[in-house]
């Protein structure tokens, strides 16, 4: 009889522990769901900061930047910018202008930016800047962008400074268009394009 009594004991302290061991895996498991959620939450709101620095083109550096309007700016801006250096900024070295033109520019912008350029090749532009010898370097001054309504219209005041000969001369650059976006390619990360693009003023100063 003592041995049955001992058996059921048995059995109880068994079912005790396994109920125990039960509870606490459920716990455990409760935790570590709710932990991996708010992980993924803090890591989903740390990416939407995240935002990258570009030069030419190329991605630099990831940055912390809390404001969305903030993070637009610097998007559209840098977009605006690194297109007008690698239209309007030129070398003495007809391989460099269609590598920075050909290879870059046209993708970040429509049909406006190409039809000037094959304006500009028609006139032996960039034949007559290789041959010359100078280089032209692009100096912003401002851009401003209005986000009341899309696409966004833009305007880009600076200067064109030419290097002749040890010389330096400087030449009016104000452009205007608007910017839209499209999808994100190798040769336009931005995923932004220019659109209705024409130049304003280009006169020597």
């Amino acid at each position: 009889m003592t041995e049955k009594y001992m058996i059921f004991n048995d059995l109880s302290k068994i079912r005790s522990q396994s109920n125990r061991v039960l509870y606490l895996s459920l716990i455990l498991t409760f935790v570590a769901t709710l932990l991996n959620g708010y992980l993924t939450y803090l890591t989903n709101e740390s990416a939407k900061n995240n935002f990258y620095l570009l030069d030419n083109g190329q991605k630099l550096a990831a940055v912390r930047i809390r404001s969305y309007q903030r993070a637009v700016d610097i998007l559209c801006e840098g977009h605006i910018r690194n297109f007008h250096q690698l239209f309007f900024g030129l070398e003495a070295d007809m391989r460099y202008i269609k590598r920075n033109i050909e290879g870059q520019a046209l993708y970040m912008g429509d049909h406006s930016i190409q039809r000037m350029y094959n304006r500009l090749v028609d006139q032996n532009y960039y034949e007559d800047v290789a041959k010359s010898g100078y280089s032209i370097e692009v100096e912003m001054d401002s851009i401003q962008i209005d986000y009341a309504k899309y696409p966004f219209a833009f305007r880009f005041a600076g200067k064109q400074r030419l290097l002749k000969n040890g010389r330096t001369e400087y030449r009016n650059l104000i452009t205007q268009g608007y910017l839209e976006e499209t999808k994100s390619s190798p040769n336009n990360l931005n995923g932004l394009k220019i659109i209705q693009f024409h130049v304003m003023d280009n006169q020597d100063l």
